[in-house]
């Protein structure tokens, strides 16, 4: 077996758990926010868990499009077996040419 494939695997198959834990806490989120929409009670406790189950899927949803960006990324690196494929750049800082002479002029009165 291809070490490759198998590791293309192992990758796709923990996206698959996160993606169903990701779609059960969205909907479960939803059917909240609906059941309190329709038939809760107008207090300050039902508006409150109304905010907390609309941050949770946005946060949700925001932490899984960062998280498959950021494992994308982490999984194109390592593809092709050697270890991490980077560029590295190398700068090189030349120091301005030094004047000649003196750094500042003489004072006035000592001038030669």
């Amino acid at each position: 077996m291809n070490p490759r494939s198998t590791a293309r695997n192992a990758f796709r198959s923990s996206w698959l758990v996160r993606r169903r834990i990701i779609i059960i806490v969205l909907v479960w989120c939803g059917a909240m926010v609906t059941y309190l929409a329709i038939l809760g009670r107008p207090i300050q406790l039902s508006e409150t868990a109304v905010n907390g189950l609309l941050l949770l899927m946005a946060s949700v949803i925001g932490s899984y499009v960062f998280g498959a960006v950021w494992d994308d990324k982490g999984g194109l690196n390592n593809i092709g077996g050697g270890g991490a494929m980077q560029e590295t750049y190398q700068r090189t800082v030349v120091p301005p040419e030094v004047p000649t002479g003196p750094a500042m002029p003489p004072p006035p009165g000592e001038g030669p």
